[in-house]
C-alpha cells in the first residue's frame, strides 16, 4: 500500500557536510531538468536523481518534489507503478548508445572501454530489475 506523498520515511544523512553536498547534487540535478527537453538527456532520470538526493538531505524540498504538480507526479508514478516496458526499452536503448558513442569516439583507453561496458550491463540490469507498470487498458 502506497504511502500519501511526502509521507514516506527518509534516511537523513547525520553528518552536515554528507547533507550539504547531497543537497547541492540534488539541485545540481534540479537545474539539469530545463536541459532535458535537448535530444539524448532523459528528464525522468534527473528528476528521480534529484528527489533521492533530496530525500536524504532536506525534507523540505524533497516535500516540494513531492507535491509539485510536474515532478511529483513522476515519482509518485514511479514508486507507486514502476516504469513501463516502453520506459525500460528507452532508457536501455539510450544507455547503450551513449556509452557506445562514448566508448568509441571519446575513449582511446582499453581499460575504460571495458569498465564503460560493464557500468551499461549493470545499468540496463538495473533499469529492468525495476518493477514494471501495468497500464490500465483504456475504455
Amino acid at each position: 500500500m502506497a504511502q500519501p506523498l511526502g509521507t514516506e520515511a527518509s534516511v537523513k544523512q547525520r553528518n552536515p557536510l554528507a547533507r550539504g553536498v547531497l543537497f547541492v547534487l540534488g539541485l545540481i540535478s534540479l537545474g539539469l531538468i530545463p536541459f532535458s527537453y535537448l535530444p539524448g538527456i532523459p528528464t525522468f532520470d534527473l528528476i528521480i536523481l534529484a528527489a533521492f538526493f533530496f530525500s536524504m538531505s532536506s525534507e523540505k524540498m524533497h516535500n516540494w518534489m513531492l507535491n509539485h504538480r510536474y515532478f511529483g507526479k513522476i515519482i509518485k508514478g514511479y514508486r507507486e507503478q514502476g516504469l513501463t516496458m516502453r520506459m525500460k526499452w528507452t532508457a536501455a536503448i539510450s544507455i547503450v548508445l551513449s556509452l557506445t558513442l562514448s566508448a568509441v569516439f571519446l575513449i582511446d583507453n582499453q581499460i575504460l572501454r571495458i569498465v564503460l561496458a560493464l557500468v551499461g550491463v549493470y545499468a540496463v540490469w538495473f533499469v529492468f530489475s525495476r518493477p514494471t507498470a501495468v497500464r490500465e487498458p483504456v475504455a
